[in-house]
């Protein structure tokens, strides 16, 4: 199919462009072009690729630059002749280019999909050209792959910190060696085509280095050792020199590792003993056992390795969402642009339920603005013309113009959590409790070793050396580790140190965050007050009708509360919502204005002695009023208390029946509601008035009394206190510092999985404890063995691996829950979507229209507006 470039309806560059045509393999139609397709990213190639996706039946194409210089078109044999889809395609090429049809394929940059050897690997997918290729697709998960992620760790980071902030991904999972990405997501808030816009995105962004990372070939290295070892020892002597010298190559970690402990640490520990055996081995030419022992040792280390990357890579939605756009007012009308797109004296727009994204002052406007995250404050602060608002902080009503003084990293949420970052170093540390153990047996195995020395011989002393208890214990706890983490991520609590859940079992002393952490963000209605001989029915039913369009936390707890007392909601009329003080509207005919005293000064309410006093106790006791004018009169006021949470007092009893011996709670409020809460709760202590700063010193004061302290906040306010503390938990919906500075975060909201926390922590301690014994027992038998029945080398080799992988059975047995539990999640997500009707989505990833789509979709922005809200604590 030859055509000259330089025809008016072909694609136009210089010269003469002569195309031939193949079929290299069915399904498969190759384009050669010299000048075509020598560099991809030339305008011609770029206008072939344009015009070839046009073809529906195209579904993939893959462009070889020099030397091969073509284009290799993928259709579906199945469903399309070759002759059909050839004649399609030969169409497209020489059609004029004319305007861009509705329809037509957006592609990702090529950088995207452009492989090691500078091939680019083009898919459809929906109306998207894109890299990615599936690989599987089940209900709420898939796995993509792209050759671009060959050897690039730092691409598959990227990813990773992109779809770490997507609300809808549960979980997902990088492999830079198989290029493919997996992801668990909820099919009601994203669809596939969006998560192939964010990887995309993510990709397109990323620093795409030369260079391939370097491979970690230990492991494969002692595994081949092994069979060299035994052809060497048993079949063929020749190969002994070769032989020894691998498995002295595999060894290198032992010596490097009992080097340290020697010369920083001035300790014999666990790679001291190893390398006595391995060169027991070397000396002996006991290579087979020694090249056991090398694959055992590299299979551990690997363990260790995965444990801390799991541990950092399961944060699954765990933060909270940053502003990655603003809106920019230019000219008066409203722009969103990126974050990092705005400058010092800019003005940014904030509505109703944002994150305000700067640090800044009020330039026009009024709000209700929630600083609980940085000041500690229970109630949301009154904002106006002149006051500074913060970045992290949260809108609860109104909208407000703000004159950028601060934005991104110069903000200070940002710079207190750069400081935290800098100085925590909280992670995965080798001398976990399966190092310590192995380290304790390391001198009672060389006294042993000596001992079979002396008396048996150099052959007796390695069989004893190599029965040593390390081993094994330092693969097997590692992996009960790992298998608890995933219990733990399964059930929705991200443990970002290994350290933490294991001291989990032996914390005595629990001291909690108030506010947002025993006590919901969303307020209740306590008492009604009234006043000019108004009663509390019809107080609350004109608050309730002046509130039931808004969706904010205070507007939502009066809803909550007429809803309880049986109200019918009135109908209203000239609603007008007077930003950030208050509601003036209509309610069967009279004039009802809800908002704060300040708002009745202005509007020139005066305030009943009743409602005066009642605000003064509820000043007192840290609770918020509203009040409520009926006509031109006060009619009274409703208190808004902070709710307990549901769960909390089981929770109290839960800690109590599982050892726990004191409970207490800090708090920035009054005394007043603190020690109201401390006794309704039982607790044992209580701390009020607490300034943020000093949180972390009381968390020190009860470590001085002798007491291994859990603290559990989420504030900004707390991330002092939780880096002190011996195990820190945030929950979900906290600060982005709250969650990382923890070392624990509840993936739901709420302490229910407290308590299920402290019992994996001592099914942990128990499982380590059963593989200390699986191990202890064959081996400590194989070295009575060899001082009374003469056992060598082989058999220590046998006895000591087979207690490892018994120990090895034992640390995955959690993973027997988490595939229950996942098998569980899975069939109630299946059910879940098939009775929202998107069960059956197409390939685009829309679901299919339907009344119960349509409920699942006005739950969601209900969801959204109680989100947007969330940070309001009464």
């Amino acid at each position: 199919m030859p055509y000259a470039a330089s025809s008016p309806r072909a694609p136009k560059h210089s010269g003469t462009n002569s195309i031939t045509v193949s079929f290299p393999a069915p399904g498969t139609i190759a384009v050669h072009g010299q000048e075509m397709f020598s560099d991809p990213d030339t305008p011609v190639c770029r206008a072939f690729l344009r015009r070839v996706f046009r073809v529906p039946q195209i579904r993939g194409a893959t462009i070889k630059a020099a030397p091969a210089c073509r284009a290799e078109l993928h259709f579906d044999t199945k469903r399309h002749a070759a002759k059909e889809v050839l004649g399609r395609v030969a169409d497209c090429l020489v059609e004029d280019e004319g305007t861009p049809a509705e329809g037509e394929p957006v592609f990702a940059p090529m950088i995207t999909a452009r492989d090691r050897q500078g091939v680019v690997h083009y898919h459809r997918f929906g109306k998207r050209v894109t890299g990615w290729q599936v690989v599987s697709d089940q209900i709420g998960s898939i796995r993509l792959k792209n050759p671009v992620l060959y050897r690039k760790n730092n691409l598959c980071q990227a990813i990773e910190r992109e779809l770490m902030s997507v609300l809808g991904v549960d979980r997902y999972k990088t492999h830079s060696l198989r290029c493919t990405v997996q992801i668990d997501y909820d099919p009601r808030r994203l669809s596939q085509t969006n998560l192939i816009e964010i990887l995309d995105s993510a990709l397109e962004t990323a620093e795409h280095q030369e260079a391939l990372d370097r491979l970690d070939l230990d492991l494969t290295i002692c595994s081949l050792s092994i069979p060299l070892a035994a052809t060497a020892q048993f079949a063929v002597p020749a190969l002994l020199p070769l032989s020894a010298a691998v498995f002295a190559y595999t060894s290198i970690p032992c010596f490097r590792g009992a080097y340290e402990r020697l010369s920083k640490e001035k300790r014999i520990g666990c790679d001291f003993l190893d390398s006595i055996v391995v060169l027991g081995c070397l000396g002996t030419l006991q290579l087979l056992p020694g090249a056991v022992l090398a694959w055992c040792l590299s299979f551990g280390r690997l363990l260790v390795k995965k444990t801390e990357d799991n541990s950092k890579k399961m944060l699954l939605n765990a933060f909270g969402k940053q502003p990655r756009h603003v809106w920019l007012v230019k000219d008066g009308v409203e722009i969103e642009v990126p974050m990092d797109k705005v400058r010092r004296g800019d003005i940014v727009a904030v509505h109703t339920g944002d994150t305000v994204p700067v640090d800044g002052h009020i330039v026009e406007g009024m709000a209700m603005i929630d600083q609980h995250t940085l000041t500690g404050e229970s109630s949301p602060a009154e904002k106006g013309v002149g006051d500074r608002v913060f970045a992290s902080t949260v809108m609860v009503a109104g909208k407000i113009f703000v004159s950028v003084e601060q934005s991104g990293g110069e903000t200070a949420s940002a710079k207190i959590s750069q400081i935290l970052n800098d100085t925590a170093g909280y992670k995965l540390s080798s001398q976990n409790k399966g190092e310590k153990l192995a380290d304790r047996a390391a001198a009672p195995t060389l006294v042993v070793g000596a001992i079979a020395w002396a008396t048996i011989g150099p052959n007796g002393a390695v069989a004893a050396l190599n029965s040593d208890l390390g081993t094994g214990i330092r693969m097997a706890a590692p992996l009960a580790l790992l298998s608890s983490l995933a219990l733990c991520a399964q059930k929705g609590v991200l443990v970002k140190d290994g350290r933490a859940l294991e001291l989990m079992g032996r914390i005595d002393t629990v001291l909690f965050d108030k506010t947002g952490t025993l006590t919901r963000e969303c307020p209740e209605v306590g008492r009604v007050i009234t006043a000019n001989g108004f009663a509390e029915n019809e107080v609350l039913m004109y608050a309730a009708g002046a509130e039931q369009k808004f969706h904010h936390p205070i507007a939502l707890a009066i809803l909550k509360k007429a809803e309880e007392w049986g109200i019918d909601l009135p109908a209203t009329d000239e609603t007008q919502y007077k930003v950030g003080y208050g509601i003036d509207v209509r309610v069967k005919g009279r004039r009802i204005r809800v908002g704060s005293a300040r708002f009745m000064e202005m509007e020139g309410i005066g305030l009943t002695p009743e409602i005066k006093e009642a605000l003064d106790a509820a000043h007192l006791e840290g609770y918020t009023m509203v009040m409520v004018a009926i006509g031109d009169r006060i009619g009274g006021a409703l208190e808004l208390q902070a709710a307990v949470r549901p769960e909390v007092k089981d929770i109290v009893a839960g800690l109590r029946a599982r050892g726990v011996k004191h409970l207490a709670i800090i708090s920035g409020d009054h005394e007043a509601p603190t020690r109201k809460l401390a006794e309704e709760l039982g607790m044992d202590r209580y701390f009020a008035q607490v300034l943020p700063a000093d949180k972390a010193d009381y968390v020190e004061k009860l470590q001085q009394e002798g007491r291994t302290v859990c603290f559990v906040g989420d504030g900004i306010n707390d991330s002092i206190a939780l880096k002190k503390a011996n195990v820190s938990i945030s929950l979900r919906g906290a600060t982005s510092i709250a969650t990382d500075t923890a070392h624990i975060v509840f993936l739901e909201q709420g302490l229910g999985k407290l308590c299920e926390l402290r019992d994996i922590s001592r099914e942990l301690e128990r499982n380590i404890a059963r593989s200390w014994a699986m191990i202890i027992a064959p081996n400590v038998a194989c070295v009575l063995g060899v001082f009374t029945l003469g056992f060598g080398v082989a058999a220590s080799v046998f006895t000591n691996n087979v207690a490892a992988l018994a120990a090895l059975a034992n640390g995955l047995l959690p993973m027997r829950k988490v595939a229950l539990l996942e098998a569980e999640r899975r069939h109630q997500l299946e059910l879940e979507l098939k009775r929202a009707g998107c069960a059956e989505a197409d390939r685009s990833g829309v679901p299919k229209a339907g009344e119960a789509m349509e409920r699942v979709k006005a739950a969601e922005i209900d969801e959204a507006d109680d989100d947007k809200g969330r940070a309001l604590a009464a």
